[in-house]
């Protein structure tokens, strides 16, 4: 059966990143998109009917702004606003204010919010992938020109190696040759993200599953390893080879952090209508990586995904830069932040159109 105006309507609104809220003349709430329930943290069901004045308290002066375009039947656009909204939440939106129009009356107004917030991380992102991307770069062309003279260095350590004929000599002939093949691994392994994923139907949690026997056969016994998954998650598509490479960066560096000795936990969740490099897309997989060690040192926070950071004494800072170009390349987004006193990386992967079936869950521990 064909879909009435307005359930057309709603889906349109549904489909629109920003939070839009429909009021009638009274100013109460007669409609709510998705992106307006997602801000909120309530039901279109559980706001509906209810007045502008207990969905934006403390917000007088915005209320006001909504008669005022009722009346005056004249868009309006207010900057800057500092929301507080029912759930606690506070945030700064821009509010763009727009009378509904039938002829000469209007009985409705429609309030959109836009979270300036948002628009600064989106900046920030796009800041941090274009200088990620900059210094990747130069950092493979740089491999590339050291390759080739350690691998002349190689060789002359072995013809040396041969002249001396077993001499006690050898023994810095053999530091040099390790030296070169630890130097060429490393060298790999700047190099690796650049390798195009090859996607295919991907079970994240089995990937997970995977890194996480991995992370523990590696780690000491007192390393706690916890799931908490969500078996409700649509399927991906992506490179499994690489995607097991970057979590188990990501993991790695967890359990390090806390020596071992602590916990970490991997949890999955759904994204609706999720903005990830100013792109939005329907659904996106969550997954996060959360450890309960020190975090990552104030200073070095802006720049952890860059090559050669790192803030632990014997790392290649590799690892985490390796994790975002791979990520990056699966169109996906790799963040970090302090959470209740814990660290966590939060990986975003887009869901492509099409993509049906769900994700087999361990469960939640």
């Amino acid at each position: 059966m064909a879909a009435t105006a307005p359930d057309q309507a709603s889906w349109l609104l549904d489909n629109i990143y920003t939070a839009v809220l429909l009021f009638d003349s009274d100013l109460r709430l007669r409609d709510i998109n998705a992106a307006g329930e997602n801000l909120f943290l309530l039901s279109r069901r559980r706001m509906q009917g209810r007045p502008a004045y207990e969905l934006l308290p403390a917000s007088e002066r915005l209320v006001e702004n909504l008669r005022r375009v009722l009346r005056v039947k004249q868009p309006f656009m207010e900057w800057g606003v500092e929301l507080r909204l029912p759930n606690g939440k506070s945030l700064i939106a821009d509010c763009r204010l727009t009378p509904v129009l039938d002829g000469e009356t209007c009985e409705e107004a429609i309030l959109e919010l836009i979270n300036a917030g948002s628009y600064s991380r989106a900046a920030r992102e796009d800041r941090l992938f274009m200088l990620h991307d900059a210094a990747s770069k130069s950092l493979s062309g740089m491999a590339h020109e050291i390759k080739n003279p350690l691998g002349g260095l190689r060789g002359a350590a072995q013809l040396l190696e041969r002249e001396l004929n077993g001499t006690e000599l050898t023994e810095y002939t053999k530091v040099i040759i390790s030296e070169a093949d630890r130097l060429r691994k490393l060298i790999d392994r700047m190099l690796t993200p650049a390798l195009s994923p090859r996607p295919a139907p991907v079970n994240i949690h089995e990937v997970l599953e995977y890194v996480l026997k991995v992370a523990q056969t590696e780690s000491a016994t007192g390393l706690t390893l916890r799931r908490d998954y969500d078996p409700s998650l649509p399927a991906l598509r992506g490179d499994r080879e690489q995607l097991i490479q970057a979590l188990l960066n990501i993991v790695r560096n967890a359990a390090q952090a806390v020596d071992g000795q602590g916990e970490v936990l991997a949890r999955t969740r759904i994204q609706r209508h999720c903005a990830i490099r100013r792109q939005t897309h329907r659904l996106a997989v969550q997954i996060e990586i959360i450890d309960d060690g020190p975090g990552v040192p104030a200073e070095l926070e802006a720049h952890i995904f860059y090559p050669l950071v790192t803030g632990r004494a014997g790392g290649s800072g590799l690892g985490l830069s390796i994790a975002q170009s791979l990520i990056q390349g699966h169109h996906g987004l790799l963040q970090y932040e302090r959470l209740e006193g814990r660290s966590c990386f939060r990986i975003l992967l887009p869901v492509e159109d099409g993509d049906d079936g769900r994700q087999q869950g361990v469960g939640r521990g």
